[in-house]
């Protein structure tokens, strides 16, 4: 009675459609919390993938279907989801969790599970080291960044060379990519005016940690955040006259950054691991995407880089599944689950994103888009090819 309850209320119930030897994987994401901003597409773009496979027969002859847990972007609540797909969905794998805090907790149960994760979100270096279940379908956020500087020096225009680095002291990925910006921008030859200048996520007056910047207003400002608090931060910088050109990693990539940044976020300059132009692939699941997302009430502009890894997660999942010969016997449970994990390292086909491979830590290598902001809209500034997968 407990494990009814428990399923009608997260919406695990068994739909009048599905069938009990369905190929189950777990969706764990971030529909609500401090990262809905940025996760509320997951949902949408794995729904879109699960629709196709299924419309083209399923794998092996098996639907897919997908057991969803919202964590509330709460690290506590990834482990909570690891958990229920594993031992009471008896998912074969499961998309996520989503952000990197979360992936810290939630790989740590997978591996003692024993139950394949696939973030779409999670980008610290380093997560899926040593891991043998978890795999990522992300970008280093260090490796990116990097690329995007080396895109600055080519095609930047900038005559000086001096930065600042501002995040929110209170989120995990922000502290991470704080810690290491100015030596990679020291490395290419930026000067830092002062030292990283960090501030609570819900602070609403920035004014003291802008004012450190008159008298040295830097070339660029490198936001290490969501784009919430970019937005808090370019609104303070231009109140105060900084003419700074904002740069940022991956995670405040969204496609709607410029709308919501308005005229303080033109010129703006950031870096994603995917393009809606880039084939015609590319651009037939961002109308997708944003005809769905319509059809659901959320107004979105595209789809943002981890949405489109969502999608290419639940294609992965059934290469791999398709490829081992899944049956989603329930006797086979441990043994299929191990299946696709060992075929998930032989994975080599081409997403929305590029081409899909493992290196040998289990973490994908992506491209670089470096994305500019033009009358609030984005525009392609420059591209870097993937690593090889090794």
């Amino acid at each position: 009675m407990k494990k009814i309850c428990w399923m009608l209320a997260l919406g695990l119930a068994l739909s009048p459609l599905a069938r009990a030897d369905d190929l189950v994987l777990g969706l764990s994401h971030a529909k609500t919390g401090r990262y809905a901003g940025v996760g509320v597409g997951t949902e949408i773009a794995v729904d879109i993938a699960v629709a196709e496979i299924n419309a083209a027969g399923g794998v092996n002859g098996k639907k897919i279907r997908i057991e969803k847990f919202d964590t509330g972007s709460e690290a506590k609540n990834a482990q909570v989801a690891t958990q229920k797909f594993a031992e009471d969905a008896k998912a074969l794998g499961a998309i996520g969790p989503f952000s990197s805090q979360e992936a810290q907790v939630a790989f740590a149960a997978g591996e003692r599970l024993e139950i394949v994760q696939i973030p779409n979100a999670a980008s610290a270096p380093g997560l899926t080291q040593g891991k043998k279940w978890a795999f990522r379908i992300t970008e280093d956020e260090g490796k990116q960044f990097g690329r995007l500087l080396k895109t600055l020096a080519v095609k930047g225009g900038f005559t000086t060379k001096t930065a600042a680095v501002m995040y929110p002291s209170d989120e995990f990925v922000g502290k991470s990519l704080a810690a290491w910006m100015p030596n990679l921008l020291e490395k290419e030859g930026w000067k830092m005016v002062i030292p990283p200048e960090g501030f609570p996520t819900n602070a609403t007056d920035l004014s003291p940690q802008i004012t450190k910047l008159k008298g040295n207003s830097p070339s660029v400002l490198a936001f290490a955040g969501l784009p919430e608090g970019a937005i808090k931060v370019m609104k303070e910088l231009r109140r105060q006259g900084n003419a700074s050109t904002l740069i940022g990693s991956q995670i405040f990539a969204d496609p709607d950054i410029g709308k919501t940044l308005g005229a303080d976020g033109e010129g703006a300059i950031y870096v994603a691991w995917y393009w809606w132009d880039t084939n015609e692939r590319t651009r037939a699941f961002e109308k997708k995407f944003i005809e769905e997302a319509r059809k659901r009430g959320v107004g979105k502009s595209g789809a943002h880089h981890v949405d489109a890894s969502a999608y290419d997660i639940v294609y992965t999942f059934a290469d791999a599944m398709k490829r081992a010969g899944v049956t989603g016997d329930p006797a086979k449970l441990n043994a299929e689950r191990n299946a696709i994990r060992e075929t998930l390292m032989s994975t080599n086909f081409q997403g929305v994103i590029g081409k899909i491979c493992f290196s040998s830590d289990h973490d994908s290598e992506l491209p670089a888009y470096i994305i500019k902001i033009k009358n609030e809209q984005r525009t392609l500034m420059d591209s870097h090819e993937p690593d090889k997968c090794k």
